[in-house]
């Protein structure tokens, strides 16, 4: 498979923490956290999947274009600590089971990259596989946006180069490079090719034509039904 550079160019700036400044106000010094793999979120390692909560520095995390990977450094914080005056905004993302290869519902953040597959995206970039930011999957499958009623714990995985890992089976999340802790790391970072996220507005112009050819799918089956009624 064709890595993901022929996609819109587009760069994020992050902190210390993976997070971007594209959303308003996510840098704004609030005690939100706007990507990040929520606790109790099972990654696939090389003992089979585990929390990733309960990983540490130097375990080996299976993934997507590099196989084995030896993790780096975590972050680990508490975000929605004043949940009850979480901008709407900010909330976390429902997914359901089985939407995105999923095999138990789980919790998204809105700003954490996650690849799908697309018609639209082999049209337009000629792969299949785009990275979208969550918060662009509202509405689509029963997706939906829950203010939180209680902090949750949010991980980041840094490995030595950014990689793309697996979640509770069949889900695919973006993970920063251990880079962001000197100067000259984030320079070699800069340099070199990696993984782009489409911005939020192609983002959404995807998940929309996947939504329509759910609809589309959905329209042929009644028809199928109901020419096997009539045929009886």
């Amino acid at each position: 498979m064709k890595m993901l550079e022929q996609m819109f160019q587009k760069t994020f700036v992050r902190d210390a923490h993976g997070r971007s400044a594209a959303w308003d106000g996510a840098l704004g010094g609030m005690d939100i956290l706007s990507t990040g793999l929520v606790a109790g979120t099972q990654v696939a390692t090389e003992h089979g999947w585990r929390n990733v909560e309960a990983l540490q520095q130097g375990d080996q995390v299976l993934t997507f274009d590099a196989g084995l990977q030896t993790l780096r450094s975590m972050s680990r914080s508490w975000s929605f600590a004043n949940h009850g005056s979480t901008p709407m905004r900010h909330w976390p993302l429902f997914v359901p089971a089985g939407v995105l290869g999923n095999d138990a519902a789980m919790t998204l953040l809105p700003e954490q990259s996650v690849m799908v597959e697309s018609d639209l995206g082999e049209a337009m970039f000629d792969d299949p596989f785009v990275l979208i930011p969550a918060l662009a999957l509202d509405g689509y499958r029963g997706i939906e946006r829950r203010n939180p009623h209680r902090p949750i714990e949010v991980v980041v995985l840094h490995f030595e180069t950014e990689q793309l890992v697996f979640a509770n089976v069949g889900v695919l999340f973006h993970c920063p490079a251990d880079c962001h802790t000197t100067i000259l790391g984030m320079l070699d970072a800069a340099a070199a090719p990696g993984y782009e996220v489409l911005s939020f507005d192609v983002a959404r112009m995807v998940v929309n034509a996947m939504i329509d050819e759910d609809n589309l799918d959905a329209a042929w089956m009644r028809a199928q039904q109901q020419e096997v009624r009539y045929a009886i």
